[in-house]
């Protein structure tokens, strides 16, 4: 029984680390608004896509669905 457990707190983990992803890929967002391309823009959107690359690693972990990103445009 203790498997069951010791899987439910991993779940349970995941699921807090993902909403709080969530929230900070939020920030980080709107952070990125207002910004106009230079040093700072691409530092964030480097942040922002590992951002995103942890947050689907702590779904698919925890069982529970990635929130819907809103894309990026590519300026080039």
């Amino acid at each position: 029984m203790r498997g069951i457990a010791i899987e439910s707190e991993v779940r349970h983990s995941c699921r807090v680390h993902a909403r709080l992803l969530d929230a900070f890929i939020e920030m980080t967002r709107e952070e990125l608004d207002r910004h106009s391309p230079g040093f700072v823009e691409e530092s964030l959107r480097e942040l922002l896509e590992t951002l995103r690359t942890e947050r689907k690693l702590y779904g698919s972990l925890g069982a529970i669905m990635p929130v819907a990103h809103h894309p990026i445009e590519n300026a080039a």
